[in-house]
């Protein structure tokens, strides 16, 4: 029996699984509803179905809700959201109000252990971050997670973190998540899986606990899309491919004697399947090697939208490339 964790998915309609899976958990990218009110200045995303049952041919253990698109039509939908979950016996974490704290630590049972499921938002992310009224996701707050983690060390069996996190479309960590990734797993933390990249990031083995810092889109549709609601309507529109790197993932897997293991898989055409392909393995040494790698990664990421959707370069995609 192995319990797999999938990165960010968005199930605008069925997609089917072309691999075995026993138990899983994955990041909830969007609110299971579009009835509400949507956030202001931001890409908005719902789904009005939920096509988690029909993907799968079956229910997660549970699902993350730390992250930047959960709130993106209010309390209203993330209620209806929290509805449908119950209603099919889904447990969440990571997002909730200050009361609740967030819905963290879940725990769950897997296999006679104890496992501990805690979920946060970086506020890099621009997550709608709850309080004691509203409701939002849990906010990476470092010192907050340790004294969270060691609560839990003679409680649970396994504390699982995992962080929406980095920077969008890059497949390098930030040096400042790489930091926090250390101090977490110093703190007794067993595994780190991080999500909201869209792509994937590289991953290390530090202190013999693994932490992927991205994990890559699951299951990520198209998107052509109303956005930047202004209180009284949308003002842009949030069109974007979903190419070859955004189809990519990386499936972490926990067993029954709590060893973690890992492999990759790519959607086509509707349908997940296991893919071997290289994983970036860049990790920053300092911010100033982060900084100086980030250029390039940028310079590249132009180059590449270029060649993709050509079109004539206005003076700022000049400097920008040349700076």
């Amino acid at each position: 029996m192995k319990l797999s964790f999938f990165g960010d998915t968005v199930l605008n309609k069925r997609y089917k699984i072309d691999f075995d899976i026993d138990e899983f958990i994955f990041n909830l990218e969007t609110p299971l509803s579009c009835d509400g009110v949507p956030a202001k200045f931001k890409v908005n995303i719902c789904q009005e179905k939920s096509y988690i049952k029909e993907t799968f041919s079956k229910t997660p253990i549970a699902v993350s809700l730390a992250n930047n698109h959960i709130m993106d039509f209010g309390q209203k939908a993330f209620n209806k959201t929290i509805d449908i979950l119950k209603k099919n016996n889904i447990k969440y974490f990571g997002a909730g109000d200050e009361q609740d704290n967030f819905n963290n630590p879940l725990i769950i049972d897997f296999e006679g252990k104890k496992i501990a499921l805690l979920g946060y938002s970086c506020p890099s992310t621009h997550a709608i971050f709850g309080d004691k009224i509203n409701m939002g996701s849990a906010k990476l707050d470092i010192e907050e997670v340790i004294g969270e983690i060691k609560s839990l060390k003679l409680k649970v069996d396994f504390i699982i973190i995992q962080p929406h996190w980095g920077i969008q479309d890059i497949s390098i960590p930030k040096f400042s998540d790489r930091k926090i990734a250390h101090k977490l797993i110093d703190a007794g933390a067993d595994v780190i899986i991080g999500h909201h990249a869209h792509v994937i990031q590289s991953y290390e083995i530090y202190k013999n606990r693994y932490i992927f810092y991205g994990v890559g889109n699951f299951i990520f549709p198209n998107l052509d899309i109303p956005t930047r609601w202004n209180g009284s309507e949308f003002t842009a529109r949030r069109i974007k491919k979903q190419e070859i790197e955004h189809r990519s993932s990386i499936v972490v897997t926990l067993d029954s004697n709590l060893n973690i293991d890992f492999f990759t898989v790519r959607l086509e055409n509707g349908v997940v399947r296991r893919a071997d392909f290289k994983i970036p393995n860049y990790l920053p040494q300092s911010e100033e090697d982060f900084q100086k790698r980030l250029a390039i990664e940028n310079k590249k990421a132009m180059i590449k939208r270029f060649f993709r959707n050509p079109k004539l370069p206005n003076i700022n995609h000049i400097r920008e490339l040349f700076k």
